[in-house]
């Protein structure tokens, strides 16, 4: 019990220099018009970057059509004469339900209540729609640490010995923090634009970010360990999507047939 009540407190202490500074207050949420923010983070290498603006918003002349853009299905297909899909509602921010959150990869199920699983055999895992209904200034105001910590312990005392046996080093709970814990908390997405970009500095489509998450969580990083894309690399992960991506917006291959 002692050690776990220090853990919980070596990995506040650690987080909150690194996490104030990461997240912006509401200015980082998305617009009624669309446009995001990114905020200033630390990441890994702990590099710091410009805030960027990116204005998603798409203007329609009223001169030439007569669609409502607030009633606009954005999953219309263009080519069935349904209109532009990319014209997007703009009802306010408070009349929609926030249900998940995803920016740091798997935060919101493997990082919280991890022991839990899929909640199968009856477990509760409803702490999960707290925390993706949640903000990620609330991520920065340390609210999860205690479910953060506890979930980095359960898949350290779990697959320790197993990495041990592949003749790999298991990072430390301390080693844990410094590599992961600017990615996971608070919960957005990093970049810093005179770094390269590949996650966690920002995120390209084809990046294996699972693997890289891992990685950052159970390894020895560095000297004396793996690179950050060690798993990544393994030859059984596929080397490209298996459909190839667009060269426009929005960039995603067609999704499969059913």
């Amino acid at each position: 019990m002692n050690k776990h009540t220090s853990i919980h407190a070596i990995l506040g202490a650690a987080l909150l220099i690194t996490t104030l500074g990461a997240c912006a207050d509401d200015g980082d949420e998305p617009t009624a018009s669309g446009a995001t923010t990114t905020a200033t983070a630390t990441d890994p290498t702990g590099s710091t970057g410009t805030p960027t603006t990116t204005d998603g918003t798409t203007t329609v002349d009223p001169t030439t059509t007569t669609t409502d853009p607030t009633t606009t299905d954005p999953t219309t297909d263009p080519t069935t004469g349904g209109g532009d899909p990319f014209v997007f509602p703009t009802d306010p921010i408070d009349s929609y339900t926030q249900i998940d959150r995803h920016a740091a990869v798997e935060a919101g199920t493997a990082g919280i209540a991890a022991a839990a699983g899929l909640g199968l055999e009856g477990q509760d895992i409803s702490i999960r729609d707290a925390y993706n209904a949640s903000n990620p200034t609330e991520d920065a105001a340390m609210k999860w640490i205690g479910e953060i910590a506890a979930s980095v312990m359960f898949f350290h005392g779990a697959l320790d010995d197993d990495l041990i046996a592949l003749k790999l080093v298991p990072a430390t709970f301390e080693e844990t923090v410094a590599q992961a814990g600017p990615v996971i908390i608070p919960d957005t997405i990093k970049y810093n634009p005179s770094m390269p970009t590949s996650y966690p500095n920002g995120r390209k489509l084809e990046d294996p970010v699972v693997d890289i998450t891992l990685a950052a969580v159970l390894l020895k990083l560095g000297d004396g360990g793996v690179p950050l894309d060690f798993l990544a690399n393994l030859p059984l992960n596929p080397t490209a999507n298996d459909v190839p991506f667009k060269g426009e917006f929005p960039y995603l291959a067609p999704p499969h047939a059913p």
